[in-house]
């Protein structure tokens, strides 16, 4: 299990590495979207943890035509 500790370093970090053990050999499924937010599982192959990544919207960006 995660904890909050771990969680908050995972993030910080950008979520690049194993929130359990630390390693970068991590690898996520496609991501889900629904009304304003997304998910995506993942896991480490290092240490076989899996967790899901848990993304929201924050900001909109209009693109000049």
């Amino acid at each position: 299990m995660i904890n909050e500790r771990q969680t908050k370093k995972y993030v910080a970090e950008g979520g690049i590495k194993c929130p359990v053990c630390g390693d970068d050999r991590i690898e996520g499924s496609h991501i889900e979207i629904d009304a304003g937010g997304a998910w995506q599982e993942m896991t480490c192959t290092h240490c076989g943890e899996e967790w899901q990544d848990i993304y929201r919207l924050v900001s909109v960006y209009q693109r000049k035509e």
